[in-house]
């Protein structure tokens, strides 16, 4: 319907209003561009049984309405002239080349570089046309504006700051409204208040105060969420745009008041002289207050609700922001749960009082279902109900908001606000109550997971993970409840005024009847959350099962895995015996083999004359076995000096220092990666999972010198990539070769790591060796010499 609008065929009108759009089981509020009128022709079309409406809610429990033509409403389109349908098919079409193409939408979503999420509609064809939308482009308008704060709220008679003398600025600057306002109701001399209800507590209170300065003699000052990570820095880099806080009064325990002036930057042209009012409760009650000097060229006395509607808009964007810089992180961690990341757009209830309205009709005329009651719903959204307080006052409640127009608004001005602050609490309990279904059904899934946990290995990493969101959550719901609940027995319903329009307006509101719906709804949500925890219990009461069972399935393959080396190691020993007997008698055999290839032995030559000489007649021909007594001897002799032999080479393997040391230390992978590329790399080993990238590297030292002249060592390091972190040393060394003790093999490769720039502030520990008698809890080493 915007499309069509702004095409110049629908001669509807439009206002920014807040919506939820969800995609991928995630919603997100965000302004958009919404036509009362046009929902106006849809419900006329529902009723006329032109249009079915099909209700049905998205992947996280957001309503959603469904729309399809019925039969009479098709035999109603045949029958609409062709010219009308050209004029429709002009902005539901594609332009040339794709014009027989229907549009589609499609969302995009996209973060800004402040982190915040960015919603985007495209119009989209059948072969690659594409468009996006300016729906959610909100129009903005000059406006100025003073604080304005109900009187008993007040704790002093400070009086605010009045920018009714610069109202004309507002004439002076431009707006970026891109449709022709046809403008029905008119508001003389507004005051709006915008109420949101946020966990508070008297601690959170006095911090506030104590952060505001608000008992120091220069209160207030710009402010921002902004971390200082080096408060010991001389510089800071802030975004642009800061609010200026002036503190007006306060009660150390239980509230504050304070003035707030914007300074974001806004469109060229466009002048927006922004101040607050606000007021923080220990209740939990936020009320954001301002009132209306001029808007455009529009003074005091004549805003028109179209234009009210545009500033409602850049009040409630910059209202969040205010508090979020005011807030304490636990308060900001509490919005981003309950809200699911979106709390910037969080919506609030509009407060808005005005002396006169024009026209002045009786109640029941302004929800005319035409002109009056789509003017309306652009700043209170759908209309629940109209009264008439008095004989000169209206009072009109709506979902997102109420207005109370007449000359005596400002004398109820206690019991309206009392109302916002009921309702408030209303709207956090009904975001709180699908923030329940979220986390029932995270829940679900990780049951789910449980059950078929042995289905896919990276299931178990995936229960914790869930386990410790799910628990994380409940923790801060729990704690919400009982801020809710305290804040609800603190509220005293006020008295029922004696005068007649007072009494009307305290029956309208029904504000006891309203305080026991919210206080029970809250009873309600306790037992949800009670059960939710009941469930998180049991599922962890599983997980540990599942752990429990892998534990044991761990024992069993490291018992059966010990049954084996046992068995291996027991049968090595028993073939090291006799490997070492078959070694002897090989030995002893090559030793007989010897002698035989010295005298010819069985080869068939003739024995040489020497052989005859000196061994055949002096020794075997004349003395028995003198001969095979001498072989014998010769064989013990030369398997002696095998042994001996085997033995001298069997100790070149040992005598070796082995060396473990866990670091923990912080590096630079780049400079890591560089100094490894120096090295001739033996063994690389890598493992990648989701969260984790460690690396382990071996290589062989050569630099004698390096290594206080003796056998350089073989080093083997384990480090995580992702994170930049030295897990773990593990050296190699020749001991018969090096005088290097422990520590002086830490203290080289720190030193070393340290001249590359690889390792920064880091102190390597003293091995258990050394003569010293300090523990040392930071490192774990361990040597083995043999």
């Amino acid at each position: 319907m915007y499309e069509g609008i702004i095409s110049g065929v629908l001669d509807f009108d439009y206002a920014p209003q807040s919506v939820l759009v969800s995609k991928d089981g995630i919603s997100r509020r965000c302004f958009m561009n919404i036509t009362q009128e046009g929902k106006g022709a849809i419900e006329d079309l529902r009723e006329k049984n032109l249009l079915h409406g099909l209700k049905l809610s998205s992947e996280d429990f957001q309503p959603v309405t469904a729309y399809q033509c019925t039969a009479q409403g098709l035999e109603l389109v045949s029958r609409i002239p062709k010219h009308v349908k050209k004029d429709v098919d002009r902005w539901i079409y594609a332009p040339k080349p794709y014009q027989d193409n229907v549009l589609k939408v499609a969302l995009k979503r996209t973060q800004s570089e402040e982190g915040t999420d960015l919603q985007t509609f495209l119009l989209i064809a059948e072969g690659g046309y594409e468009k996006p939308s300016t729906v959610t482009n909100v129009e903005e308008v000059s406006y100025v504006s003073s604080p304005y704060l109900p009187l008993h709220l007040r704790k002093s008679e400070k009086p605010m700051t009045n920018n009714s003398s610069r109202a004309s600025e507002a004439a002076a600057g431009l707006s970026n409204i891109r449709d022709e306002l046809q403008e029905n109701i008119h508001l003389a001399h507004v005051q709006v208040l915008i109420g949101e209800w946020c966990p508070f507590g008297s601690n959170q209170i006095v911090s506030l105060n104590e952060r505001l300065g608000a008992m120091d003699r220069c209160q207030g000052g710009l402010f921002t969420s902004k971390i200082d990570h080096e408060p010991t820095g001389t510089q800071l880099k802030v975004p642009t745009g800061l609010t200026k806080v002036d503190v007006l009064d306060f009660d150390l325990v239980h509230c504050i008041n304070i003035e707030a002036v914007v300074s974001y930057p806004e469109d060229e042209g466009i002048v927006q002289i922004e101040n607050f009012g606000m007021h923080l409760n220990v209740d939990g009650t936020v009320a954001y207050g301002m009132k209306i000097e001029a808007i455009m060229e529009r003074k005091a006395d004549d805003i028109s609700l179209d234009m009210l509607s545009r500033l409602l808009v850049g009040v409630q964007n910059d209202s969040s922001t205010i508090m979020n810089d005011l807030a304490s992180s636990y308060q900001r961690s509490i919005l981003q749960m309950i809200y699911c990341g979106d709390q910037m757009n969080r919506s609030k209830y509009s407060m808005i009082i005005a002396e006169a309205i024009d026209p002045k009709l009786n109640c029941e005329e302004y929800m005319d279902r035409g002109d009056n009651e789509n003017e309306i719903k652009q700043v209170l959204g759908d209309i629940y109900s109209a009264h008439n307080i008095g004989a000169d006052d209206v009072l009109i409640l709506g979902r997102d908001g109420m207005l109370f127009a007449g000359p005596n608004s400002r004398k109820h001005e206690p019991m309206l606000q009392f109302y916002l602050s009921l309702f408030v609490r209303e709207i956090f309990v009904r975001v709180f109550f699908v923030r329940t279904f979220v986390l029932d059904d995270l829940l679900k899934k990780t049951r789910i997971l449980i059950v078929q946990h042995e289905r896919d290995p990276n299931n178990i990493p995936k229960i914790r993970s869930m386990l410790n969101t799910a628990s994380k959550d409940m923790i801060l719901l729990q704690e919400v409840l009982t801020y809710l609940s305290e804040s609800l027995q603190g509220m005293e319903v006020p008295e029922r005024p004696q005068d007649e329009a007072g009494g009307t307006l305290f029956k309208v509101l029904n504000l006891l009847n309203v305080k026991r719906d919210v206080s029970l709804r809250v009873e309600d949500l306790k037992k949800l959350v009670e059960g939710a925890q009941h469930e998180l219990t049991n599922l962890a009461a599983m997980t540990d099962v599942i752990n429990t069972k892998q534990l044991e399935d761990v024992f069993k393959n490291v018992e059966s895995n010990t049954k084996f080396l046992v068995d291996s190691s027991a049968s090595n020993e028993r073939a090291s015996a006799s490997l070492e007997v078959i070694q002897i008698i090989l030995g002893g055999m090559f030793s007989f083999d010897i002698i035989d290839r010295i005298s010819g032995g069985t080869m068939g030559l003739s024995t040489p004359w020497w052989v005859e000489q000196w061994i055949n007649e002096p020794i075997v021909a004349r003395i028995p076995f003198l001969w095979f007594a001498i072989n014998i001897l010769w064989m013990v002799l030369f398997c002696y000096g095998m042994i001996k032999v085997m033995r001298y080479f069997s100790d070149l393997g040992s005598g070796f220092l082995t060396l473990r040391v866990k670091v923990n230390a912080k590096i630079s992978s780049e400079k890591m990666e560089r100094f490894l590329s120096d090295k001739n790399i033996e063994v690389t080993d890598s493992l990648e999972e989701q969260y984790i990238a460690i690396k382990k590297v071996a290589w062989q030292e050569l630099d004698r010198a390096l290594w206080a002249g003796g056998a350089p060592p073989k080093i083997e390091i384990t480090y995580d990539v992702q994170y930049g972190y030295l897990l773990s040393v593990l050296f190699y060394l020749d001991r018969k070769k090096s005088e290097l003790d422990e520590d002086g093999l830490m203290r080289i490769f720190t030193a070393t790591l340290a001249e590359h720039g690889v390792l920064e502030d880091y102190d390597p520990p003293r091995s258990k060796y050394a003569k010293v008698a300090e523990d040392v809890d930071d490192f774990q080493s361990s040597a083995f010499k043999s």
